[in-house]
């Protein structure tokens, strides 16, 4: 699932990320992943309703054993052989399994949907664990149309790049694919080779990422990335990638104040970055710093955001 990843390549860019900004820092200014970009990369909705629904640990846990219908404490069945519900996540491949043994096609549904928003725009390190949170937005079926997905993916990837800086920190989880994605666009450097494709297809699917081999050349490949950021400037820079109003299907992204994802609330401030509007770099301005929210130092710690259902 992840072999179209250059992780090299991501660190590079998650050392020059600022999580009191959300923009990553470079020679030139600052740059960041905003909401028509994820429009356009991920073709998911980001206007509609934030996705704020919160709920407690036993809470969550309970949600999880009335959707496999089991108690989640007990054991995966066949090669797994590992716990339902551990340490907070809920275990992947056997969730999927046993959407189908329950031969009830909403909760079939239901499961491949968790599954499938776990593996991709929620990831967790785990790469087979999902995160509890996701199912609150999928209990009632006739709201899925109605969230911000795509804001809620970039509350979240905002968050996992901002814990991925921290000292001590592993891995890198979150959405990679926009992120991978979303280099490309801005960084021809970088580029691989690319398929065209229909202007309404996610343009995410249409960049032939190769397969990179780990160990000492990924090192290596870091050190490269490393030195070509370094020596940046603004004109090595596709400002506006999607053409020069690529942000006028997008109204929301000119949007700023927090994005939200469950218990998540990360600040958005487009100003910051103007050149993606393809207008002047901006004079530099204060982080926004909502009210009642803060970045967790752990999992377990976090102030919780205020109540904000909709745009």
């Amino acid at each position: 699932m992840m072999q179209h990843l250059d992780m090299a390549l991501l660190s590079a860019f998650v050392e020059r990320w600022q999580s009191d900004t959300n923009t990553f820092h470079m020679p030139f200014g600052e740059i960041s992943i905003l909401l028509h970009d994820v429009h356009h990369i991920l073709r998911i909705p980001v206007d509609g309703q934030l996705m704020g629904d919160e709920a407690s640990q036993d809470t969550l846990k309970s949600d999880m054993g009335g959707l496999v219908r089991l108690s989640v404490d007990a054991q995966v069945g066949g090669k797994w052989k590992s716990k339902w519900y551990d340490n907070g996540a809920m275990h992947a491949e056997g969730l999927l399994v046993r959407g189908g043994e329950l031969k009830i096609k909403e909760m079939e549904v239901q499961c491949y949907l968790f599954v499938l928003l776990g593996s991709t725009l929620f990831v967790d390190k785990s790469r087979d664990r999902l995160r509890p949170a996701i199912n609150l937005f999928l209990k009632d079926h006739r709201r899925l149309a109605d969230y911000a997905w795509g804001a809620g993916a970039l509350a979240y990837l905002y968050r996992q790049l901002g814990v991925a800086t921290r000292a001590g920190s592993k891995g890198l989880c979150g959405c990679l694919t926009l992120l991978q994605a979303w280099i490309y666009e801005y960084f021809p450097l970088f580029r691989p080779s690319q398929l065209p494709q229909s202007p309404d297809a996610p343009r995410a699917s249409s960049w032939i990422s190769p397969r990179l081999p780990g160990g000492d050349e990924a090192r290596q490949r870091l050190v490269r990335y490393r030195q070509l950021l370094d020596e940046l400037s603004a004109d090595d820079v596709t400002w506006t990638p999607y053409g020069r109003d690529g942000h006028t299907d997008v109204p929301r992204s000119l949007y700023t104040g927090p994005i939200r994802f469950s218990d998540i609330a990360e600040g958005y401030d487009p100003s910051r970055c103007l050149r993606q509007f393809g207008y002047p770099a901006p004079c530099s301005t204060l982080p926004i710093a909502p009210r009642m929210v803060s970045s967790p130092l752990s999992r377990t710690s976090c102030t919780r955001p205020w109540n904000t259902p909709r745009w």
